[in-house]
């Protein structure tokens, strides 16, 4: 019997992927469209799930029509319970990392994804998904404040070569200072206001942009660059 999974993360821009033997993260695999995939893929695998967020269910179909696949939605059985108003507006990847999160530490946990929005998630040691927060991303807050203003330049493809010196003393500085420190102070503010009702909370990093914050952040976390990956790789065992 072939026990190992492969797991796969449709994102608006790219494919993540990984092979997993039972828990273990074995290989990663990361492209663009479903043939980059296809390329890479090991001939024999167990089964499939897919998370995506293009609305291509059939074209996955098409291409794994042979394979025992999962596609994620809303009506797919999750080892953890959602205390949630709206589940079905709930972001996939959202509660793949909420999953991930609760079969690696099995704590009160926040999970903070920074991505092109940056997501806050609450999961308790009981398994139970408490809702969450989503504020603008680094590259979205850059892109905003020269999309609706005049005369402000656009640094979100610059704004790793600008000085980050404190106070700004050029517009760029100040732009940078505005959208990745203003990131900073919202993430120390939300990991103190959920710490008052969970004493002993962990903060789990994860997302793209993790590297910008994760030493500059007051509390203590854990970054996990495949908790998503973890998370649909735990549902996908979840309903063998």
């Amino acid at each position: 019997m072939n026990n190992s999974n492969l797991v796969v993360d449709i994102g608006n821009s790219k494919i993540k992927a990984a092979l997993f033997e039972e828990d273990e993260l074995k290989q990663k695999f990361m492209g663009e469209e479903l043939s980059d995939l296809i390329s890479q893929c090991p001939e024999k695998v167990g089964s499939f799930i897919f998370s995506t967020v293009r609305g291509n269910e059939s074209t996955i179909k098409s291409h794994f029509k042979n394979e025992q696949i999962l596609i994620l939605n809303h009506q797919t059985p999750i080892p953890i319970r959602l205390d949630y108003k709206t589940p079905e507006t709930l972001g996939l990847d959202r509660i793949a990392a909420a999953v991930g999160a609760h079969h690696l530490y099995k704590k009160d946990l926040l999970v903070i994804d920074a991505g092109t929005c940056i997501t806050y998630d609450l999961v308790d040691k009981q398994g139970i998904y408490r809702g969450g927060v989503i504020s603008p991303g680094l590259q979205m807050r850059m892109r905003a404040m020269s999309n609706y203003t005049a005369a402000l330049p656009d640094i979100s493809s610059e704004w790793e070569e600008i000085p980050d010196v404190f106070p700004g003393k050029s517009t760029k500085e100040c732009l940078l200072h505005g959208a990745k420190q203003a990131i900073l102070h919202e993430m120390n503010g939300f990991i103190d206001q959920f710490t008052e009702e969970y004493t002993h909370l962990s903060v789990i990093l994860t997302g793209g942009d993790t590297p910008h914050f994760e030493s500059n952040l007051k509390a203590p976390i854990f970054a996990d660059f495949d908790l998503v990956l973890t998370g649909l790789n735990r549902i996908l065992n979840y309903n063998k």
